[in-house]
């Protein structure tokens, strides 16, 4: 049964690019059956009533409330210079059921991402879409240009770690040291890495150093590996 997304409770009816999806692409009609959730843990199973060429009405037949996971994960990551490889990040984490993703701006972050790289509403798009495909109910969260320096002064995360590229090679994996069924949250550096006094501040407001392994990774791909990490070692201890 395909999912579909309507923030406001209020209203027993698709609109914009949901009901267009819903027309065109699926060719729904009335008597079909579909699921409609607010991206807060609402899932309402409910059958169409009328299709027009810009909404699509429906009745609600039953209503749950899915439980969230027993664990959060928050990821922090300076985007890269590249879209779509922020684009395919932001799709894979969401479909590992992350819950928030914050864009951190850093010493080594080029001005022309921010500028011109990161197209917010369409990072929101497929945010939703990943949800949707991946039959969660919870809509991750994006922030967008925090500074690293306000990212620490905003966590509360219970757990926190940073992957960087260390000489010494003494980090655990992530895999190892994440929590189960806490909150955590993984700092990921930019292409170039963090800085030195960067590294050594995330340390002093309490980030444990961790690997990712002996590789080294872009910064797409550090992200995605590191939120399968926290998502894996949960699956495993639970």
């Amino acid at each position: 049964m395909n999912i579909f997304f309507q923030p406001d409770n209020t209203k027993k009816f698709l609109e914009g690019d949901e009901a267009q999806h819903c027309i065109r692409a699926l060719r729904m009609h009335p008597g079909d059956f579909l699921l409609v959730t607010d991206g807060q843990g609402r899932k309402a199973r409910a059958r169409l009533t009328d299709v027009s060429k810009k909404e699509c009405f429906y009745e609600i037949e039953s209503l749950e409330i899915v439980p969230p996971p027993p664990y959060t994960i928050e990821m922090a990551v300076c985007p890269t210079r590249k879209a779509d490889r922020n684009e395919w990040m932001v799709e894979k984490m969401c479909e590992m059921g992350v819950k928030q993703i914050n864009f951190l701006v850093s010493e080594h972050t080029h001005q022309e991402t921010i500028k011109r790289v990161v197209n917010l509403e369409r990072l929101q798009r497929i945010a939703l879409s990943a949800m949707k495909q991946s039959r969660q109910f919870y809509l991750p969260k994006l922030n967008f240009f925090l500074s690293i320096e306000d990212f620490f002064k905003q966590n509360l995360a219970k757990h926190r770690y940073i992957a960087y590229v260390s000489e010494k090679e003494e980090n655990k994996h992530l895999i190892e040291v994440a929590a189960s069924t806490e909150s955590v949250a993984v700092l990921i550096g930019p292409e170039g890495d963090f800085s030195p006094s960067e590294i050594v501040k995330a340390i002093e407001c309490g980030f444990t150093p961790v690997s990712l392994g002996e590789t080294r990774l872009r910064t797409e791909t550090a992200a995605v590996l590191a939120c399968h990490s926290v998502h894996l070692a949960n699956v495993m201890q639970n």
